[in-house]
């Protein structure tokens, strides 16, 4: 694989995912409180970012899931801004949301080729 690839947008992209996880788990943990929500909107933000701007360095298979991930987050980021504009949302605050379904393989396998690459 091309070092470009890697340096930038694999190796980005696995630590986007790794923190990733981990603001959706504190976002349960912490009983949903709108500074989770926030850390992991971020998050999903640069991670379409990234895909949108670098995408096209990925090997074909991988495009394809790529897509298929930033059609989530397309709709997923919506919802999270419009719920987010209906009031000033302190740290603290509950905010949930109901959300779009999760492209799950096409995630996995994105995921597990960039953390492959970056072993």
């Amino acid at each position: 694989m091309p070092d470009i690839l890697v340096s930038e947008l694999v190796g980005p992209l696995s630590i986007h995912f790794r923190r990733g996880e981990a603001a959706y788990q504190n976002l349960f943990l912490d009983g949903r409180q709108f500074l989770s929500a926030k850390i992991l909107k971020d998050n999903n933000s640069e991670i379409r970012r990234l895909i949108l701007s670098k995408g096209y360095l990925l090997p074909f298979e991988q495009q394809q899931n790529a897509i298929e991930l930033v059609a989530h987050l397309d709709i997923w980021l919506e919802l999270w801004e419009d719920i987010a504009a209906t009031k000033a949302h302190k740290p603290k605050d509950k905010f949930s949301f109901e959300s779009c379904k999760y492209p799950q393989e096409a995630a996995a396998s994105l995921k597990a080729f960039c953390l492959a690459l970056c072993k």
